[in-house]
């Protein structure tokens, strides 16, 4: 049981959830802020996402062939309302929503907030004690504050791409917004700790987080090593420096491909096992793991040329059943049908959303899909990360039942697109 009194939030029963009580509001598109918002909404937090049909957040469209998977993945359990607060109207609906939220966090830069006239200092004039999260890309000073980022440029930035690619080739990018996935899990436990300690002195806070730092830190052995070494990392690939061979092994189909590592040297007897014991196991030259290291040029060939003669899915289950770390490379259709994914109610049914640019984001075909669950189970608490939803779809309920408004004040404002 978790009690934090000052948030007016007091967790005795153990079958709620740890943040219920505490009101959230977000304002801000993209992938980290967004995916704060969803983990604090699975643990009970009452998180209203701000929006606008006017400029529709672009993660509803990339990456194009989603058909619009993205957003409505980011923004379950949410409440979803549409204000533009850019209108006199719509800033002062928003304002009202300050007033009774625990929490405000933006990825706005601070220019735009104080533009439509809600910068850090009258947000804390409009409610004392709220907390303040700002989401940065390369924070919020020092010589980069000004400039605006993207995650998947910040991953260069942070040094993961110098660390990925082939031996001999450019660095490589992984091809996602690999730092706002970490700066999305960092925020919620910045949020938490600031509503705990704000529970036990009854200050409020504002912080700062930085989505180049959260890149960086996961490139923290190769920083290590430059201090104690003076040495930069290289690009290998997918080999290690303690197992060969080390790979992924494309197999028959279309895109198939198995991870296999071989480290010990009962691994390699199980591994040559496998693939029916060929004479050039018993070669000089990979006779140790020293001598397979060294020859990994031939021995991946070798491998390969195995590999492209089978099954994924069976080379897989052949080398873990005798002990060989191996997997297959997931395809989507691969998730989406898992036995072992779905023998853990991974998988829940739910409304699936269409948005594209021909049509309104808001409308719903009748499609029913499926959306995962929150990875971490709690023994006694219910943790979910609910259907996906729609923009506007929490209008009548935020704006009537928490802010009073009534239905001809909506009509109104919606009429001049002020709640749009």
């Amino acid at each position: 049981s978790l009690g934090l009194v000052g948030s007016e939030m007091c967790i005795r029963d153990s079958h709620k959830k740890p943040l219920t009580g505490i009101r959230i509001l977000e304002l801000g598109p993209y992938v980290a802020l967004p995916m704060t918002g969803r983990i604090l909404a699975s643990l009970g937090a009452e998180v209203i996402k701000v929006e606008t049909n006017k400029v529709l957040d672009e993660m509803n469209f990339i990456p194009a062939w989603s058909r619009g998977g993205g957003q409505p993945e980011f923004q379950r359990a949410k409440k979803r309302i549409t204000i533009d607060v850019r209108t006199p109207d719509g800033m002062e609906v928003f304002k009202e929503l300050v007033k009774v939220s625990d929490v405000f966090m933006t990825n706005f830069r601070r220019n735009i907030l104080d533009r439509w006239g809600i910068d850090f200092p009258e947000l804390r004039r409009l409610r004392p004690d709220i907390i303040l999260m700002w989401q940065t890309g390369l924070g919020g000073i020092g010589p980069y504050y000004t400039y605006k980022s993207y995650g998947i440029l910040v991953q260069h930035m942070g040094g993961v791409s110098l660390m990925s690619g082939d031996e001999g080739e450019p660095p490589a990018t992984i091809n996602t917004s690999y730092s706002d996935y970490h700066t999305g899990v960092f925020q919620p436990v910045a949020i938490m700790g600031a509503l705990l300690r704000r529970s036990l002195t009854g200050q409020p806070a504002t912080m700062e987080s930085s989505i180049f730092k959260s890149g960086a830190v996961t490139a923290g052995p190769s920083l290590l090593d430059y201090q104690s070494n003076g040495r930069l990392p290289r690009r290998i690939g997918n080999r290690d420096p303690n197992a060969a061979p080390h790979g992924v092994y494309q197999c028959l189909g279309q895109d198939r491909w198995c991870a296999i590592a071989v480290k010990t040297d009962m691994q390699w007897e199980a591994f040559c096992n496998v693939i029916g014991n060929p004479e050039w196991c018993r070669d000089q030259e990979f006779v140790s793991l020293e001598s397979r290291l060294t020859n990994q040029d031939r021995l991946d060939q070798l491998v390969s040329d195995w590999a492209s003669t089978q099954e994924a899915e069976d080379t897989m289950i052949r080398m873990q059943e005798a002990g060989v770390p191996a997997s297959i490379v997931s395809q989507g259709k691969d998730l989406y049908e898992s036995e072992h994914l779905k023998a853990r109610a991974f998988y829940r049914p739910t409304p699936f959303y269409l948005a594209e640019r021909e049509r309104p984001a808001y409308e719903w075909d009748g499609k029913e899909g499926i959306a995962a669950a929150n990875p971490p189970k709690l023994s006694e608490s219910p943790m979910d990360y609910g259907d996906y939803s729609n923009i506007g779809e929490d209008n009548d309920y935020v704006f009537k039942e928490i802010l009073g408004l009534s239905q001809s004040e909506i009509g109104r404002l919606t009429e001049g697109q002020s709640l749009f």
